[in-house]
This record gives C-alpha cells, sequence and structure tokens, in this order.
C-alpha cells in the first residue's frame, strides 16, 4: 500500500461528502500503520462530522499524543468539546493549537469564541482583532468583535464593527441582529427598526423578524410585534422563541384564534425552541385558567433551560455573606462618606416581577424625571474589579475615599448622558438590592425605593417568567433554588433596614395595585416632586420598556395578578417547603 496515496484518496473522499469510503481508507492505513497521525486527526474528524464523538476523541487524543505539536490534531480535539457543549473543556487543545500556530486564523477565531462564552471579552478582543489582521476580511470576526466591545460597553465602537461584516458580507443575518442590539443600546430604537428592514430586502429571513417583534414589543407597538412574530413562525414554524414572544402579549380567550399555537405542539422541535414554545403554551394555559395544566407546561419550559448551564446556590448564598458582613452599621457610622452626590437619582429595586417596572412607569411618566430602564452600571462596578463582584463588595470599606470619589462620578457621568436635561433619573435595576449600602455610600443624596411582593406571588411570577439577558437571574428556574434565593434576599433587607435604617422607601405591591392614587402619590412625593396626573396614567407613556413586564405596564392598574398563586395550590409545594414568608404576609 502506498500509504500517502492512499491518505490522499481519502482525504478526496472525506471533501467530497463521500465519508463512508474515506472512513474506510483512513481505517486501512492505521490497521498498517497505528501511529500515522494524519490518518488518527483525519479519522477523529469524521467521526465528529457524524456526532461520533466518543471515538472521535479517541483518534484525537492518540494523535495530539503521538504528536504534540501537531496544531491541527488540537485543534480538531478541542473542536470536538465545543460539539459536545463543553467550551471549558476546550479550551485546552485549541489554546495548545494557537501557541503552536500562532497565525492559524481559524484557531484563533475558535480560542476567541470559547473566551466570549467565559466572559473572557478582553482576551477575545484582542483574539478577534489578530484574525482581523490575518484575514482582514473575515466578516464573522469583525460582528464578533463589535459584540465584545458592547459586553465592555461600548457600543458606539460596535456598532462600527458591525457595520463592516454588513459591508464585507450583506447576506450575513447575524450582522444585521448585532448591529440593532447595538443600536438598542445606545436608545437608537427605530435605527434598529430600520437596520433590520434593511435586512429584510437582502433576503432576512425569520431570525429577522423574531428581533423586529422583540424590539416593537419594547416600543408598546404591540400589533407590528405581533405581526412580526407570526411572519416569522410562517417561515419557521418551530421558532419557540416567537410563540413564547406572541403569547406575551396577546390576551388570549377560549374565543381567540390560538390554533396555530396548539398546532405546533406536535412539531419537532430542539430543545431551546420547544423550551420557548413551553413557556408560550404554559402561558395560554394561565389565561384560560387551565391552572394544572398551565403548571405543567411552565415546569417543563423552566426544567429545559435550568438543565442548559451551571449554577450553585452556595454561590449566590458566599455573596449574601459578603456584602452582609462587609456593609456593617460601623461602616455607616464611622466609615465616613462623600456629600451631595446623587440628588438626582432614584433608584428602584427589589425582586425581579416585585412591581419595579410598574413604579418606574409611574415616576417616569413625571415631566421631571427620565426612565432609563435596567442601568447596568453599579453591577459593572464588580465585575470589572480584580477577584469579581466579591471581593469588590469585600474591599469597599478598606479602599481610599478618593477610589469612592471616582466610582461616584463614574455612575453620575454615565446617568447623565443618558437622561436628555431632565432633573431626575430612574435607575430600575432590581438587583441593586445588594447594592443599597454602596448607593449609600457613593450616592448619599439618592432616592431608594424597594419594591416588596408576597413571596410566593413574587416566586411564582419569576417562575413564569423567561429572562432574555444572557445568564441573567439562573436561580428562577428551579422552585427550590429560587425559594433560597428568595430567603437570602429577605435576609439581606433585613441587614439593610437594621444598620441603616429610614434610609429607603418600600412599597407593597399589593397596597399599589390596590390604591393606586394614595401610594402613587407618595411615591412622587418621597422622590421630592409635585404631583401630576400623568402619574396615573403610566401605561400611556410611549417609553420604551426592555424587561419581561413590557406589555403588562401598558395596561391599566390591576388587582388579578395578587393572589393568582393561590390557584396553582400544592404545584408550587416545593417552593413553599422552603420560602421564608415575612410576618407582614404571613396572614395572606
Amino acid at each position: 500500500m502506498d500509504t500517502r496515496a492512499t491518505l490522499q484518496q481519502a482525504v478526496d473522499l472525506h471533501q467530497q461528502g463521500r465519508l463512508k469510503p474515506a472512513k474506510a481508507l483512513y481505517e486501512s492505513i492505521l490497521i498498517k500503520d497505528k501511529s500515522n497521525v494524519d490518518a488518527l486527526n483525519l479519522l477523529g474528524t469524521l467521526l465528529a462530522a457524524e456526532k461520533h464523538f466518543r471515538q472521535a476523541e479517541k483518534y484525537l487524543l492518540k494523535a495530539c499524543n503521538l504528536a504534540p505539536k501537531y496544531a491541527s490534531a488540537n485543534y480538531n480535539l478541542g473542536r470536538v468539546y465545543l460539539e459536545q457543549n463543553l467550551p471549558k473543556k476546550a479550551f485546552g487543545p485549541i489554546f495548545k493549537a494557537v501557541t503552536l500556530k500562532p497565525n492559524f486564523a481559524d484557531a484563533v477565531f475558535v480560542l476567541a469564541n470559547i473566551q466570549v462564552r467565559l466572559a473572557q471579552y478582553e482576551d477575545a478582543e484582542q483574539g478577534y482583532k489578530k484574525v482581523i489582521k490575518i484575514m482582514p476580511q473575515h466578516y464573522e470576526a469583525w460582528n464578533n468583535l463589535g459584540g465584545v466591545l458592547q459586553e465592555q460597553g461600548k457600543p458606539d465602537k460596535a456598532i462600527s464593527c458591525h457595520r463592516q461584516s454588513i459591508q464585507l458580507q450583506p447576506n450575513f443575518q447575524l450582522a444585521y441582529i448585532s448591529l440593532a442590539t447595538a443600536l438598542q443600546a445606545t436608545d437608537r430604537q427605530h435605527k434598529a427598526v430600520e437596520c433590520l428592514k434593511g435586512a429584510i430586502g437582502v433576503g432576512g429571513g425569520a431570525v429577522i423578524y423574531h428581533k423586529l417583534g422583540v424590539i416593537y414589543q419594547q416600543l408598546g407597538l404591540m400589533e407590528e410585534a405581533r405581526d412580526a412574530y407570526l411572519k416569522a413562525i410562517y417561515l419557521e414554524p418551530s421558532f419557540g422563541a416567537c410563540y413564547r414572544g406572541y403569547a406575551e402579549i396577546t390576551r388570549i380567550s377560549s374565543e381567540n384564534n390560538i390554533a396555530f399555537i396548539e398546532s405546533a405542539r406536535s412539531l419537532d422541535m430542539n430543545d431551546e425552541n420547544r423550551m420557548h414554545f413551553d413557556f408560550a403554551w404554559a402561558k395560554v394555559q394561565d389565561s384560560l385558567k387551565n391552572y394544572d395544566q398551565a403548571f405543567v407546561a411552565y415546569k417543563a419550559g423552566n426544567d429545559l433551560h435550568r438543565a442548559s448551564y451551571e449554577y450553585s446556590v452556595k454561590d449566590s448564598e458566599a455573596l449574601f455573606r459578603v456584602i452582609k458582613s462587609s456593609y456593617t452599621a460601623d461602616f455607616f457610622v464611622n466609615g465616613g462618606s462623600l456629600t451631595g452626590k446623587g440628588s438626582g437619582v432614584v433608584f428602584i429595586l427589589g425582586m425581579p416581577r416585585s412591581g419595579t417596572t410598574l413604579v418606574e412607569q409611574i415616576i417616569s411618566s413625571h415631566s421631571s424625571v427620565y426612565g432609563a430602564g435596567e442601568l447596568e452600571y453599579l453591577g459593572d462596578f464588580g465585575k470589572k474589579f480584580s477577584g469579581g463582584g466579591s471581593r469588590f463588595h469585600r474591599q469597599l470599606p478598606q479602599m481610599d475615599r478618593e477610589l469612592w470619589q471616582n466610582l461616584s462620578e463614574s455612575y453620575l457621568a454615565e446617568t447623565v448622558s443618558l437622561c436628555e436635561g431632565a432633573p431626575y433619573v430612574t435607575d430600575k435595576m432590581p438587583d441593586n438590592f445588594l447594592n443599597i449600602g454602596l448607593i449609600r455610600k457613593l450616592l448619599p443624596e439618592a432616592k431608594i425605593i424597594h419594591c416588596k411582593r408576597h413571596p410566593i406571588a413574587n416566586c411564582l411570577s419569576i417562575y413564569k417568567a423567561f429572562f432574555t439577558a444572557k445568564g441573567s437571574h439562573k436561580y428562577a428556574y428551579d422552585l427550590k433554588e429560587l425559594a433560597e434565593y428568595h430567603n437570602f434576599y429577605e435576609d439581606l433587607m433585613a441587614h439593610w433596614r437594621q444598620v441603616i435604617p429610614g434610609q429607603f422607601y418600600e412599597v407593597k405591591y399589593e397596597d399599589l395595585t390596590k390604591n393606586q392614587e394614595y401610594e402613587s402619590r407618595k411615591l412622587v412625593e418621597y422622590c421630592g416632586l409635585g404631583w401630576e396626573e400623568t402619574c396615573l396614567e403610566f401605561y400611556r407613556s410611549k417609553r420604551k420598556i426592555k424587561t419581561a413586564s413590557a406589555f403588562q405596564v401598558r395596561q391599566p392598574m390591576s388587582t388579578k395578578s395578587v393572589d393568582l398563586w393561590k390557584q396553582y395550590g400544592v404545584s408550587l409545594q416545593p417552593l413553599i417547603d422552603v420560602l421564608h414568608i415575612p410576618d407582614e404576609y404571613s396572614e395572606s
């Protein structure tokens, strides 16, 4: 046998997609020479293409062991791990391939993609820039570079990268979606719509219509959103997220034509599409008051999503413990503070689905207030700090006054740039309940509104929602983990009441929905504003809303969801068994 000729013949067959005869030739070479690293490498890639990952790994590992400096084999081994959704395991061999062959553009690109998945955005940025230097026409690298710039809070720079990607490949749908996302981040919603309509003009498909639906929904253009979702479903009937979006913004009753949703239950969907569809079907059943069937569907959707990521309750517990130990009563009494900072900022915080969007909508309907939505600036302080959020909170009491001043001014500069001249601005990031101590230290004049809700009602509402922000609220998709996280939250709020008593205003969702004008007037008064009747007609506001409450808060006030949790009965027992109920809710 002429091994070289046989290998070339196998490669030709492989490239033609004739995998079976190619595989036979690779195997014949290895029968004669078990150490032929080229045959091992190529057979491994062929088996990976056939989804035989364990066999592929075996051959590729052997090739890497026999030839430690074989960059291609290391690259292909890493790709096998990626195909199995194992980015951490893929990192090593891909990194080695790049080390062995620094200008191996495909390996550099894949390594940068892995670094994005591991939230190593600065390293990924350098990787994409290197790919572009090697291959300036690499439109995917341009688009992905824009993505990591946006992750680092640089949407304006991201926009130019996405536009370059589109210029290089006008039919690349993902670049249009990425550009629209960056435009949204800079409050250019209508420009984002124009961008997506441009994609339709060059053959844009279902994903473009889905993104249009999402933006229309945020803008309160519900008819346009429904139309976009339906067009996406027509093009791709198994597009689960479009069913979910449609169900979220549609008043469903037995008279509605929901046959197209019901008929889709029998479609073959992958796990992600099925997960979104389960949330849609659950919303339909909930609207029809079929609560047992609704819970079955909600649980199916939550279980599918929970299986897709890693989360440990212990990590959350550790963060809460660090915050409590760092922000003590002594720190606030003797730790010094800044003065006169934050007088125009109103923080609205609490657990998700506790009424934060509703409260912001009421306050931002005032002529002196700009509603900025969920700002990530405070959370970014911890994310960008060496050692992460826990270390940031642990170190903050020891930081010098100059650094506090810099953090305070950095936050204010970011918010002032958003508020279009309004003297007041709202920051409605629910998770800022973690940062109440930080707010009081850096922005002592800011107003803080804490939104409370019956724990069972709040947790059910969270469990019924799908949070679209990447990696957010990982505790939310399992009833026991949700209960444990809510308990940590309740404990932390009790801590804040003890160490900084009277330093924030608390409003109950139930009181707000039952006594709208009375509670709304108290909220506006707390903010130091005069009353305006527009605050009662918050649902008429045209401001964009990016949260899961985008549809609900565009409707007049309603109390129908206050006791809805009681309809779910024993289905919620795994939650109730763990959940702490404060005394103020123990009788309800």
